[in-house]
């Protein structure tokens, strides 16, 4: 179909333009301009009109299409003036507003006298050239309409005629405008489309409250609408959003209301349109039925239980009645109502997760997905990729459609980070960036995607002094370190360790009465659990295994403790375990210059006691 038609004066001129555009290769709707069925333009399609002088003008003023004027080009105008000095001195240029002005001054260079006026109508030009053959005028120049008149008043008259140039210069600006039109033709229909396929009820209004947009999720409110509804006062069609009209006057948006709306009970947004973000020109609704909303939360929550993204503990699954345990359960319930980033420290096999999986399900984020990772599990490559996602192609074996990352899936939840002190310092980066600006870049992109993450992380070891020595972050160290959870070790509840043993004992005896004598539970205590909980629960599910007696005394304990537990030694009435029996000279003398001579923070970084660290310096005479 053709888009772009060439209105002609008359058939003078049509030869001429075929031949060009056939030469540009270009199809283009060729026709005589009708000024009596200018609709004839409209009912063929055309979309931009190309036209001159006269002809340009009658189209603008009939009809509501874009129109681009031919233009004279310089050296065509001097063609024309060159051939009418042959015929005169005394010349009279006349036309509409495409013509070049300031043709008298080049009187001087062509020894000639120009006279150059400008018409609006047919009348007027008639009624100037007559004047100017009046004023002694020799030659007209001008195109058809002048030069006709001029042969009717037989006057010389030079014609001019467009040329190749100018058609094709008018021919590249009314495609250029075409695209543009489709452009906006398409961006319209796209519009259109989503929003009448939208769950979503979308009403927009104009500066003075009247409705200048509805679809069809709103028009089922309104079943007895009519087209008469756009441009009707908001007022008339919704009364239940006349509120709208305020955000016209304040220009502030007004977010999560609710309202009754024809029966229906919805959730709406009412916000501004503003002309260079300050005068308002109008505001739009947008809104949703709360039982659809609802059942979208739903169908969500089954995609994230279904994909395991959530957290299973809460603090009733804690376990500990030592003040100690339950100074850190009431310090995390304090955590929970907050929304701010917590460090959880504590000794491996204390419960980090258990407690971080209770914080998310006392949190106002509990609806959505809880996701753990364990910093030190993956290789770097591959923990960066699983954090941040990727793009298709962004590396050998990449998916074909990509990959999100486990910043984007925890999107509206939590994501746990465990053992956070053990994350590659390169990557310490691109996270500090994350918690920055929450965004996150998928590798080979270079889209930012927001999110909405809290961030919890946990780690068994002394982040200041990985930081003293530059193997973390200060500054990530200081963004992580805003809300800080201490999980006591199983050695400093000393009296929680029965409570867990029979809660373990419990579920791995299948529910065989088992009895724990006195002396039995005082073993149990006595030793160290360098493992803690985790250990205990493991030592738990053993006893129960290899013990075929109903009553666990002191021996049996001891005597599984002895063959398969690490032995420990006691510092200051602390069980501790003996996991490093070797300490070499040069770790000492590190741990002594890192803590500038202190003694009791060098012992501290060894994870020793103090009297083990002078015995350590005197063997190598330090």
């Amino acid at each position: 179909m053709k888009y772009i038609c060439y209105a002609a004066y008359n058939e003078d001129f049509i030869p001429l333009a075929e031949g060009i555009f056939k030469k540009m290769g270009k199809d283009v709707d060729i026709q005589i301009y009708d000024p009596r069925n200018p609709q004839k333009l409209i009912e063929s399609g055309i979309k931009v009109a190309l036209a001159r002088g006269g002809t340009a003008m009658k189209i603008r003023k009939a009809l509501d299409i874009p129109v681009v004027e031919i233009p004279i080009p310089f050296e065509d105008m001097i063609q024309a003036l060159l051939k009418a000095s042959k015929m005169g001195k005394n010349i009279g240029v006349i036309g509409y507003n495409n013509l070049l002005k300031g043709l008298d001054l080049l009187n001087p260079i062509l020894n000639v006298n120009i006279k150059q006026e400008f018409a609006n109508s047919e009348s007027e030009t008639r009624d100037m050239i007559l004047k100017l053959k009046n004023d002694g005028i020799d030659v007209i120049v001008g195109g058809v309409a002048q030069t006709n008149i001029a042969r009717e008043f037989n006057m010389n008259h030079v014609r001019i005629d467009f040329s190749e140039k100018a058609l094709v210069y008018a021919y590249n600006e009314a495609e250029s405008i075409l695209q543009t039109i489709f452009s906006n033709i398409r961006k319209s229909e796209e519009l259109n489309a989503i929003l009448d396929h939208t769950k979503e009820g979308y009403v927009a209004i104009d500066k003075d409250g009247n409705i200048t947009l509805i679809n069809e999720t709103a028009l089922k409110l309104i079943p007895e609408y009519t087209e008469q509804y756009i441009g009707t006062p908001l007022a008339n069609v919704f009364p239940e959003l006349r509120s709208l009209l305020e955000t016209l006057k304040t220009g502030e948006e007004s977010l999560q209301q609710i309202a009754y709306l024809k029966g229906t009970t919805v959730l709406y947004d009412m916000i501004p349109l503003k002309l260079d973000s300050k005068e308002v020109i109008g505001a739009i609704a947008t809104f949703n039925d709360i039982n659809t909303i609802t059942k979208a939360e739903h169908k969500i929550r089954d995609k994230i239980l279904t994909k395991g993204l959530y957290a299973s503990y809460t603090f009733d699954n804690i376990k500990g009645r030592s003040k100690a345990m339950k100074d850190s359960i009431s310090n995390a319930k304090k955590f929970a109502a907050a929304d701010s980033t917590v460090l959880i420290i504590g000794e491996t096999g204390v419960g980090k997760e258990l407690f971080a999986q209770s914080i998310h399900n006392a949190s106002s984020r509990r609806l959505g997905p809880f996701i753990a990772v364990n910093c030190a599990s993956l290789p770097e490559s591959i923990l960066e990729s699983e954090l941040f996602g990727y793009e298709e192609g962004a590396f050998t074996g990449a998916k074909k459609n990509g990959k999100a990352g486990l910043f984007e899936l925890a999107h509206n939840g939590t994501i746990f980070l465990d053992e956070i002190s053990e994350m590659p310092l390169a990557l310490q980066g691109r996270f500090l960036r994350v918690l920055q600006e929450r965004k996150v870049m998928r590798l080979g992109s270079d889209q930012f995607i927001p999110i909405d993450v809290r961030v919890v992380s946990a780690t068994n070891r002394k982040i200041k002094d990985l930081v003293a020595e530059n193997r973390f972050r200060s500054d990530l160290f200081y963004r992580l370190n805003v809300l800080t959870l201490v999980i006591p070790t199983l050695r400093e509840r000393k009296e929680d360790i029965y409570e867990l043993a029979k809660e373990f004992l419990l579920y791995y005896s299948k529910n065989k009465k088992i009895h724990v004598t006195e002396d039995g539970i005082k073993a149990l205590q006595e030793y160290g659990w360098p493992g803690n909980v985790r250990q205990l629960q493991n030592f738990i599910e053993k006893l129960s295994i290899i013990n075929t007696s109903d009553i666990i005394d002191a021996y049996a304990v001891n005597a599984m403790i002895a063959k398969y537990e690490p032995s420990c030694e006691e510092i200051n009435g602390i069980k501790r375990s003996d996991a490093k029996p070797y300490i070499a000279k040069e770790e000492v003398e590190e741990a002594l210059k890192l803590s500038k001579g202190n003694k009791s923070r060098a012992a501290y970084m060894l994870g020793v006691h103090r009297s083990t660290l002078w015995r350590l310096m005197k063997k190598y005479d330090i």
